[in-house]
Formats: C-alpha cells, sequence, structure tokens
C-alpha cells in the first residue's frame, strides 16, 4: 500500500475519532447539565443561599441543561439551617429551618427572580443576587421579620434590622447567636 493509501486510513480513523469525540462531548454534558429547562428554577440551601437553574444559557444551543449557579442573598445573613435559638419563653426554636422554610415559601412564588451581580463571589463561590417577589425586596423581607440580618458592607437593610429588633420579631422576640458568629463555633 502507498502513502496515497495510509493517508486515506489515517484521515478516515481522524474523521472517526473526531466524530466519537463530539458525540461523547455531547453525552457527558447531556449526563451532566441534563435536559433544558422551560423555566428558571431554584432550590433553597439555607435562609439566605440557594443554587439557581437559568433556563437558557450557551448550553441550550446545543440542546443541552444550563450549569447550576450558587447564589447568596446579597446585604444579609440568615441563620445557618441547623441553628437553633430560644424564643421569647426560653424554648429552643429552630430558627435555622424557620429561616430555610421562609426562602422556600418565597422562592415557590411565580413572580420570584433575581438580579445576579457576577462581580462579587464569596469565599465559597456563591454569587451575590438580589431577589424579588411580589415586587418586594426578598432580603428586606427577612430581615424585617427577624430572620436575617443585615450583613457586609452594605448597610440598606440595618433600618430594617431596627425595626425588628424594637418589635421583637422572630428571633428578636428571644435569644439567639448571629449567624456569622455560629458558623465559628459560638453556641451563646
Amino acid at each position: 500500500m502507498g502513502t496515497l493509501g495510509h493517508r486515506s486510513i489515517r484521515t478516515r480513523i481522524c474523521v472517526l475519532l473526531g466524530i466519537l469525540g463530539v458525540v461523547t462531548v455531547w453525552g457527558t454534558g447531556r449526563a451532566v447539565l441534563s435536559k433544558p429547562s422551560t423555566v428558571n428554577r431554584y432550590t433553597v440551601i439555607d435562609g439566605d443561599t440557594f443554587l439557581y437553574f437559568p433556563k437558557t444559557c450557551f448550553f441550550t444551543a446545543l440542546k443541552l441543561g444550563c450549569p447550576r449557579q450558587l447564589l447568596r442573598l446579597e446585604g444579609v445573613d440568615a441563620f445557618e439551617r441547623k441553628q437553633t435559638c430560644l424564643d421569647a419563653l426560653d424554648q429552643v426554636w429552630a430558627c435555622g429551618q424557620t429561616a430555610t422554610d421562609r426562602l422556600r415559601q418565597v422562592v415557590a412564588r411565580p413572580d420570584f427572580a433575581c438580579r445576579i451581580d457576577p462581580e462579587f463571589i464569596d469565599r465559597h463561590a456563591r454569587e451575590f443576587s438580589v431577589c424579588f417577589a411580589d415586587g418586594r425586596d426578598v432580603g428586606a423581607t427577612l430581615v424585617r421579620e427577624g430572620l436575617a440580618f443585615a450583613y457586609g458592607r452594605d448597610t440598606q437593610y440595618l433600618p430594617l434590622e431596627n425595626e425588628a429588633k424594637a418589635d421583637h420579631r422572630g428571633a428578636w422576640a428571644g435569644h439567639f447567636v448571629r449567624p456569622q458568629y455560629f458558623r465559628q463555633g459560638a453556641t451563646s
């Protein structure tokens, strides 16, 4: 067989390997990214953190789902999911689960949407977002209800926190450890 025959065989093998590679990458993407969604979806992790599954991205052109994004509500810090507090009667209260359930309730609204700021990402790879439901800022709602606190450099929620404290709403009715200190191991 001459060099022309070897080139032809080599070309066919390269084409077949290329096709196999494309099919493998597409199949892996399909398995990892799943099918495209018809709506934006959110899954709550705790009182200020959730996963976002966008309905459109670069991958939807390939009939693949979009990768998930880990989001955190900007400017607030909610109780950790397993965190407990004491209520007004000094009874143990699952304040972390309550905050998580409240966010889950808000996220389930059909008009829930977020404005994601890809410029700011925290040390847990969460992108900061400001979210709205029923025309209201979700972070403000949680702070106003005493289930989250103003947090970070942004002090826009501080007046709402002071209002919740004065009115003994949510955790302010009893005793608690702020989430940032709870994460560091504080218990009382």
